[in-house]
């Protein structure tokens, strides 16, 4: 008896869309401005308005619309982060910017320098400048850490930081060492 009672509600519901489905295509034409989308947007909400049917029943002319409305709204948010045809022309003409085999190979040498130039460091200023420099450590947490001072983090920083550069041949740029 269920069954046919849900068939009879269906039926009705069914009965219901098809005679909404010319005005419904319309007004969402007119708000996508889209026949097409229009079209796909109303298969949509019938499909809502036949999955939620008990729901739909007891008010389904503001139910579809509103249903109809929402789906228009999507729709338009995901036509807004769409890029269109001008917008990829220009990302594709920007030449990207890979490195020249030369700065690749000066790039990992310089890398290789820095990297055994930490590891020369005696073993308190290693830690303090790995934790300020590669972690992002506060100067005020390392000190306390390692039972030393701020200034003393300042000084082991700058220290490790000359002796880097030093390894690079390179002088530092002049300025606060912190992070």
């Amino acid at each position: 008896m269920q069954d046919d009672d849900d068939a009879t509600l269906r039926g009705a519901l069914a009965s219901f869309f098809i005679a909404q489905l010319p005005r419904l295509r319309r007004r969402l034409a007119v708000r996508t401005g889209s026949v097409e989308t229009a079209e796909d947007l109303a298969h949509d909400a019938w499909l809502r308005l036949h999955r939620n049917a008990a729901a739909a029943l007891q008010a389904p002319g503001p139910y579809l619309y509103r249903t109809a409305e929402n789906l228009a709204i999507d729709e338009a948010r995901r036509r807004s982060r769409r890029l269109g045809s001008a917008e990829i022309e220009d990302i594709l003409s920007v030449p990207a910017e890979l490195p020249e085999p030369e700065r690749a190979v000066i790039a990992r040498d310089d890398l290789r320098a820095v990297i055994a130039a930490i590891a020369e460091l005696p073993e308190r200023r290693r830690q303090v400048f790995i934790a300020a420099r590669l972690r992002g450590e506060r100067y005020s947490s390392i000190a306390a850490r390692h039972g030393i001072t701020t200034r003393t983090v300042e000084n082991d920083v700058r220290r490790a930081l000359d002796h880097c550069a030093a390894s690079l041949q390179r002088p530092l740029p002049k300025g606060d060492p912190r992070p």
